[in-house]
């Protein structure tokens, strides 16, 4: 059995709480249930807030082990020249991505400060299993940027059925599963045929927050 098939359910199952809110039409309800990451009570960012009532591109996430950590992170601003996306949460930390890949993170605690994936990127989006490098820059324990190379193997999957929003999408499954220096991880993307668009997945995000399951969600229509 493909791999992402096995951890298809489970990853559902961390979202299946909050996915219903992707639907819903006022920025209090869906506030109201998708919390800070770092739990603490308080008002959402006003970045944040400006860009979720703007109706920018949006993103439901949930850290893996902590089955509380579950957020809504906005796009806050998209690069004219990488195409890197900053994304924003409400307690301000902050996401970064590339076409859907993560690539970096701010204020989660021993943070990917970069990451080079392009040659992940290449064969995920076009659907073609094959070898990658991907170099990231991780902070260490010591608040140290080191820069360690993973060596990673694709495999493509079988055709799911993820609903975003209301809609059912058909996605093609792949996993990427990386070995490195410091740790090994398998991370997993559900791929729209032909666009290479990712709506779904589960990413590692350095060894102190390990994964991060996510899933585009439509911008409230509201």
């Amino acid at each position: 059995m493909n791999i992402a098939r096995r951890v298809a359910p489970l990853f559902v199952l961390a979202l299946f709480a909050i996915v219903g809110c992707s639907s819903d039409t006022t920025t209090e309800r869906l506030l109201a249930t998708a919390n800070p990451f770092d739990r603490r009570e308080q008002a959402p960012s006003p970045v944040f807030l400006a860009a979720f009532q703007a109706g920018a591109p949006r993103y439901i996430a949930a850290i893996e082990s902590k089955p509380d950590a579950i957020s809504v992170f906005v796009r806050q601003t998209l690069s004219d020249t990488s195409g890197v996306g900053t994304w924003i949460g409400p307690d301000a930390s902050q996401l970064l991505f590339d076409n859907g890949f993560l690539v970096g993170s701010r204020g989660f605690g021993n943070d990917v400060m970069a990451s080079d994936v392009g040659q992940t990127k290449a064969l995920v989006q076009s659907l073609r299993p094959g070898f990658s490098t991907r170099l990231m820059t991780l902070i260490t324990g010591e608040d140290r940027a080191v820069t360690r190379a993973f060596k990673c193997k694709v495999t493509i999957g079988e055709i799911d059925s993820v609903v975003v929003g209301t809609q059912p999408v058909a996605a093609r499954t792949a996993t990427e599963n990386c070995r490195g220096e410091v740790a090994s991880f398998l991370n997993f993307y559900w791929v729209v045929p032909g666009s290479g668009e990712i709506i779904q997945s589960s990413q590692w995000a350095g060894t102190g927050t390990g994964k991060i399951s996510f899933r585009t969600t439509p911008a409230d229509a509201g």
